[in-house]
């Protein structure tokens, strides 16, 4: 009897060993970039035998690059360089519009660059506005490598806004974040102070331990205890709460006209928890939710309901 309970307690520290190690490489793997190699496919796309080497190894995520500029689309723009709080290069493409009086300063995903927003902007553009591509630290031309999925990417908005406000003081700002970069923008206003004249997010997720549990479910894994457990090892590597980074809470601070776009299908960030953050802000913000559209830009997805809805927003702000 003795022998057994000491082979079980041996089979279970083995098994909390081993699931912790785990997580501590999926949370190096999810907040560090790779200089090389093919990015691991979506969870949906992978075979059982590849979701369990994703599991045990972490995904695959290279260095974020820009593939196209704003001229691939016909549009002219200037290439901009300023520095975040830190004294890191952060760079960004100048788009001018018609109307003078703003900029819409934009913001991208997830392991994504500054070349995934040019759909957007060119919707921009022909509401004549002019846009301003923003890389986050660690992705495209700006300096770095690696994510803090949208906890320090929000310093970087602060430094954006002061760029734009020392470059251009008489316009004002539109503040606009995809997923990530919807997080970050919520988080600068909460975090940093930052006071933009409006803001647009979609895709964006109520909370970092949410949309873990969703990912881990996405491969047939329980999202508790993993997700958890996911958190935790990256607070340590990181140095912060990831427990804390909670876009839904960063809502509560915005007291500007806002605007949140979110697919009904997008398994990242659910459509309950993504209506999370319209309650936080409450009558400052509409919510526009597509049917059968996934976790992508909605102005891919539906351009033309996309414009109209941008349109409709913004002059009424106007």
């Amino acid at each position: 009897m003795k022998r057994a309970i000491k082979l079980f307690f041996a089979a279970l520290l083995s098994a909390l060993f081993s699931v912790n190690v785990i997580a501590f490489m999926q949370a190096r793997a999810m907040t560090h970039f790779t200089s090389s190699g093919a990015r691991t496919a979506g969870p949906e796309r992978l075979s059982f035998v590849d979701a369990a080497m994703v599991v045990i190894s972490g995904v695959r995520v290279p260095r974020p690059q820009n593939t196209r500029t704003p001229s691939s689309l016909g549009l002219r723009y200037e290439t901009r360089r300023f520095r975040n709080e830190n004294g890191a290069a952060l760079e960004a493409w100048f788009v001018p519009g018609k109307d003078e009086r703003w900029i819409v300063a934009m913001f991208h995903g997830y392991a994504a660059s500054k070349s995934s927003l040019l759909s957007a902007a060119r919707a921009f553009h022909q509401l004549s506005y002019t846009t301003l591509l923003v890389d986050f630290y660690g992705s495209g031309g700006s300096s770095g490598s690696g994510t803090t999925i949208g906890v320090e990417e929000a310093d970087d908005v602060a430094a954006t806004v002061e760029f734009i406000r020392r470059r251009w003081p008489e316009r004002q700002i539109i503040l606009y974040g995809v997923s990530m970069g919807g997080a970050a923008v919520l988080r600068s206003i909460a975090a940093n102070g930052v006071s933009p004249d409006a803001v647009i997010i979609e895709a964006t997720f109520d909370s970092l331990l949410n949309t873990g549990k969703n990912r881990f479910q996405a491969v047939g894994l329980p999202g508790s205890p993993f997700a958890e457990l996911l958190l935790f090892w990256g607070s340590m590597q990181n140095g912060f709460n990831m427990f804390s980074h909670n876009p839904a809470d960063y809502a509560r601070a915005v007291r500007q006209p806002a605007l949140i776009f979110h697919g009904e299908q997008d398994d990242r960030a659910t459509l309950e928890q993504a209506r999370r953050i319209a309650l936080a802000m409450g009558a400052r913000s509409k919510f526009v939710s597509y049917a059968g559209v996934s976790h992508r830009p909605i102005v891919d997805a539906r351009p033309a309901e996309w414009a109209r809805e941008v349109a409709s927003f913004l002059e009424g702000i106007h």
